[in-house]
């Protein structure tokens, strides 16, 4: 199992960063940090799109 760790300081200015990590390395678990957004606008459709399950917990900014 590989397991990678980001810390994106707000996911939504680096989607295209963290689906282009994903699909140039075979990682099965990312865990990441400082996502700076709320449930609603997290990109889970462009995560479950490439067949990732994802839990996100963010915090009203």
């Amino acid at each position: 199992m590989r397991i990678a760790t980001w810390n994106v300081n707000s996911i939504r200015s680096r989607v295209d960063r963290v689906t282009a990590f994903l699909e140039r390395h075979d990682v099965d678990v990312l865990a990441i940090q400082e996502t700076k957004c709320r449930e609603d606008q997290f990109p889970a459709l462009e995560l479950s799109s490439m067949g990732y399950e994802y839990v996100h917990v963010g915090l009203n900014q």
